[in-house]
């Protein structure tokens, strides 16, 4: 399992994409505040331990 991150216009806009191991993938987080407030709330929700990739 892992994350994908992708940019939705600027650098600030970011979406997260949890993909499993089966590749199916869904949308886990948006945020307009940047990589630090994404990684916290990925961190909230206690997947920390995925490893997360910027696309």
């Amino acid at each position: 399992m892992k994350i994908n991150v992708f940019e939705n216009g600027s650098k600030s806009k970011l979406i997260a994409m949890i993909v499993e191991d089966t590749g199916n993938e869904r949308e886990l987080v948006r945020t307009e505040k940047g990589r630090d407030d994404l990684l916290n709330k990925i961190d909230d929700m206690g997947l920390s331990y995925i490893t997360v990739e910027f696309k």
